[in-house]
């Protein structure tokens, strides 16, 4: 019998062992991408490509597209990262320089543009800051926008200037850049404070239109037949519905694209024509809004990307030299999202990003003359696709009757009764949830467990109305969305009832701890990441509350009514919570401020809470270096299978 019990306690700890083997291995899951965007130079002869390096770095290189080979490195200090890049002809690329604390940051401009040959020579600011003699002579931030690269120019681009760090309103100039000197001449003043310019085919500057603050928002279409002339009052209307975005002109110089916005609907694109003033429908989704226009080199748009649940392209013209090759390219990548992310010139060549729940990205590069296509990167290379586990997408009722989406991962071969950890996404108003790889999501179903993401209502990408339902609902409405997403998948028999946690970062932290303060029975345990903890003190610390227009904010969406603020604070009914508790945070987090984390704990402790705490010296909104992040996901799965592990 002895022997009995230790031949089967040998061979349990024989297939533990080989099971623990078996699991990907945290480092692919904390490690970041290597490849993030890439993009073809006029002539195809190069590859401009963002890239993290050894150093976990995000840079710029320049590649040799015939023998793959590095020409040229652009790197970056301190907190800078690059932003969007492109070709400015040629030989030469430009990038925007953003600023990024924490891997969880919204990445904030720098208003810098640094433009390098493919050589790496002639490195040049190009546009933003100027100093002299170390002292800063242009104070704000102005934000450059293309309007026209001038194809048949090499020396100039058109562009936009704006600032974006004043309280108060600056008139957008138009202007000419030298995009090896740096030098501007001025093409045009917006004759309304930030007004957005449109330049046609031919890159005259020829439509300015914005809101009126002081006319209650009411917008004002300004437009001239060419330069040196005045600008003349087009069209005015109030959009008691939204407003409209320009895009850019259509191919005969007569009509504009706008995406326009409504408060009742999600916001659609459209064509304005000059001479009649109407606006003709053009593409729009009845649940989503817009989540990307495709525009050719020359501005002309010939696809429109949405996300309902599953990616869908519009093409909206299907004869476009690009457009047309789309419903193949479809086609070759069944279930994923293809995206054209670069072309040449003669629109030979372009490269292709394609990606899904199970792929961060690979990269191919496609030939239109020969139809073949080859690969030429991907994100992360050290994922094997086939073990990463299918997220799908689902809907449901909510208590009051609305319709709520959101996306659900089983993992590989289980189908139902499992342990469950519901993962909230941060904002709350703006970001929302895709169908896409996600770490944390793919790390978690990798150890077994279900994971369950939710748009509840306040969240972005769903039009106005939407979104403005979660306002002041932080810790109503919203959590309640949350508690019926979690009680469907517990209906649908996929999650255990007894066995489910929460975890979130930044509002996801928050809606971590609120969910367990007003849902005590529900889940067994809790992670708040970089979370917010604290309705008052999101008034008085952090990034948000030092800046007039994110004061206005937060008394738009939180509003001021003092005994509701006190109900949405986590910190402030600790006494309520049974869950287990890990709190995360980085201690030079500004966004969600570290202050957050220490007040939630000396409330837990004056409650005798118990709680697992894990902050990091040198992070910020997010934990950015690998080993921090690898630290948090060991921690993290053992917290987690001691409370709901099988």
């Amino acid at each position: 019998m002895l022997s009995r019990i230790y031949i089967l306690t040998i061979l349990f700890i024989f297939s533990t062992s080989l099971y623990a083997k078996n699991l990907i291995p945290i480092e692919h899951f904390s490690k970041h991408s290597t490849f993030h965007q890439i993009k073809l130079s006029p002539t195809g002869k190069y590859i401009a490509a963002e890239m993290t390096n050894q150093e976990s770095k995000r840079i710029v290189v320049v590649i040799n597209r015939i023998t793959m080979k590095t020409t040229a490195i652009l790197g970056f200090k301190g907190n800078e990262a690059p932003g969007y890049f492109f070709w400015l002809n040629d030989e030469r690329f430009a990038v925007n320089v953003i600023q990024k604390f924490g891997s969880l940051d919204r990445p904030s401009p720098t208003g810098n543009v640094y433009a390098m040959n493919a050589d790496g020579s002639k490195k040049k600011l190009i546009f933003g800051y100027k100093t002299k003699g170390g002292m800063l002579i242009n104070p704000s931030i102005d934000v450059m926008r293309v309007l026209n690269l001038l194809p048949d120019d090499p020396k100039h681009i058109v562009i936009s200037s704006i600032a974006v760090n004043k309280s108060s309103s600056k008139y957008t100039e138009a202007l000419r850049l030298n995009v090896y000197s740096g030098k501007t001449r001025r093409l045009a003043k917006s004759p309304i404070p930030n007004g957005q310019f449109v330049a046609d085919n031919s890159g005259e500057v020829r439509i300015v239109m914005g809101p009126v603050a002081s006319e209650n928002n009411k917008i004002v279409i300004y437009s001239r037949k060419k330069k040196g002339e005045d600008w003349v009052l087009t069209d005015s209307f109030y959009e008691d519905d939204g407003g409209l975005t320009p895009v850019s002109f259509s191919l005969d110089n007569q009509k504009v694209y706008m995406k326009k916005s409504s408060v009742n609907a999600p916001s659609k694109l459209y064509l304005y024509d000059l001479k009649s003033k109407q606006l003709t429908f053009v593409a729009g989704h009845d649940i989503v809004d817009i989540n990307g226009i495709d525009k050719d080199r020359d501005g002309q748009v010939f696809a429109v990307h949405f996300e309902p649940n599953y990616s869908k392209v519009t093409v909206i013209d299907k004869t476009h030299p690009l457009g047309k090759w789309y419903p193949a390219m479809v086609a070759a990548f069944p279930n994923m999202q293809v995206k054209i992310t670069s072309t040449t010139r003669d629109n030979e060549l372009m490269t292709i990003r394609v990606r899904s729940d199970k792929q961060p990205g690979i990269f191919y590069l496609f030939n239109t003359k020969t139809k073949s296509m080859s690969e030429l990167m991907k994100s992360k290379p050290w994922l094997d696709q086939s073990r990463l586990a299918q997220t799908d997408a689902f809907s449901f009722k909510s208590r009051d009757g609305l319709i709520i989406h959101g996306f659900i991962t089983i993992p590989k071969g289980e189908e139902n009764n499992l342990p469950m950890v519901v993962l909230p996404h941060g904002g709350p108003h703006g970001p929302r949830d895709y169908w896409t790889y996600d770490d944390d999501v793919q790390l978690l179903a990798s150890r077994g467990y279900a994971v369950l993401k939710v748009n509840f209502r306040g969240s972005g990408g769903y039009g106005a109305k939407f979104q403005a339902l979660g306002y002041r609902q932080w810790g109503g409405n919203i959590m309640n969305d949350i508690t019926d997403a979690t009680n469907w998948a517990i209906k649908e028999g996929i999650a255990d009832k007894n066995r489910i946690c929460i975890y979130g970062a930044s509002f996801g932290g928050y809606a971590s701890l609120m969910s367990v303060v007003k849902e005590p029975e529900l889940y067994k345990c809790a992670i708040g990441y970089v979370g917010i903890y604290d309705m008052d003190l999101m008034f008085e610390k952090g990034d948000i509350a030092d800046m007039k227009y994110g004061q206005n904010f937060l008394s738009k969406v939180l509003g001021d009514d003092k005994a509701q603020l006190d109900m949405f604070s986590p910190a402030r009914h600790v006494d309520k919570i049974k869950a287990d508790l890990f709190i995360v945070h980085g201690e030079k987090d500004i966004r969600a401020h570290y202050d957050h984390a220490l007040l939630l704990k000396k409330s837990l402790d004056k409650a005798g809470k118990k709680y697992q705490w894990l902050t990091k010296k040198k992070e910020a909104h997010g934990f950015y270096k690998e080993e921090n992040r690898k630290d948090l996901y060991q921690k993290m799965l053992t917290f987690l299978d001691k409370n709901i592990g099988h």
